[in-house]
């Protein structure tokens, strides 16, 4: 049994990136970090979406807090925009498949969660919609991380975007 109170260094120094386990943690490849962005990016564009083409009145008011009278039925013509989502979510996952030569339609990607973002953002700054204050503020952080993630794996993801 070792001795707790002994000062001395060990023999051997053990490796900083090794893990708990003695493995050493390897880094991602160029196409797992895109492909990670791609998949964060349709789920959090798939299911809002999802709900909001299928069940625009229990997305806004159920979850969002928007009051039944007031806007209930103004938030179902929100249905083009769940409709849009759940297409750009499915173009994020054929990119995943295949992302060689994909390199325009992740920019955009990368630039439409940045519009979305300032959207969101100045919505729940300077605007008052009757959604419920948390829901506002989760969008828009959730917006606009997702944005700063799409861009920082688009540029660590351009080798898996070129021609293979």
């Amino acid at each position: 049994m070792p001795n707790p109170f002994d000062t001395s260094q060990p023999a051997e120094t053990p490796d900083p990136g090794a893990a708990a386990g003695g493995k050493t943690r390897a880094k991602m490849t160029p196409e797992a970090t895109l492909g990670t962005a791609l998949l964060a990016y349709a789920g959090l564009n798939g299911l809002p979406g999802l709900l909001m083409l299928t069940f625009p009145r229990a997305w806004w008011v159920s979850i969002g807090g928007a009051s039944a009278v007031d806007a209930g039925s103004a938030y179902t013509s929100t249905r083009f925009a769940g409709a849009m989502m759940v297409t750009l979510a499915l173009a994020a996952l054929l990119v995943v498949r295949r992302p060689e030569r994909q390199s325009t339609l992740v920019t955009l990607l990368c630039v439409g969660a940045t519009l979305v973002a300032a959207a969101t953002f100045i919505n729940a700054v300077a605007d008052r919609p009757p959604t419920s204050l948390w829901f506002e503020w989760l969008v828009a952080l959730g917006s606009i991380g997702l944005a700063g993630f799409m861009w920082w794996a688009r540029i660590m993801g351009r080798k898996a975007l070129k021609p293979g």
